[in-house]
């Protein structure tokens, strides 16, 4: 796979390296999930079952952490 728009060293025509356009993405998103997180009751509860799954340690199995997103709240 070659992207005849970047030289060897990674910069276009313009002179912005590659890494640039991804930190441009990359930054959009989180200004969108952080309005998203605060704004939209929705995506928050959303967003908080993603962290209870992420948040999962190595010792409980699988299906402990997959139940934890099937439940609400959980002392």
């Amino acid at each position: 796979m070659s992207n005849s728009n970047f030289n060897k060293n990674g910069v276009d025509k313009s002179g912005i390296h590659w890494l640039q356009y991804a930190a441009f993405v990359v930054t959009a998103f989180a200004i969108y999930f952080g309005w998203a997180f605060f704004y939209d009751a929705s995506f928050h509860h959303f967003a908080e079952k993603i962290f209870k799954f992420l948040n999962c340690n190595g010792y409980n199995p699988l299906s402990y952490c997959v139940m934890r997103l099937k439940v609400d709240f959980y002392p």
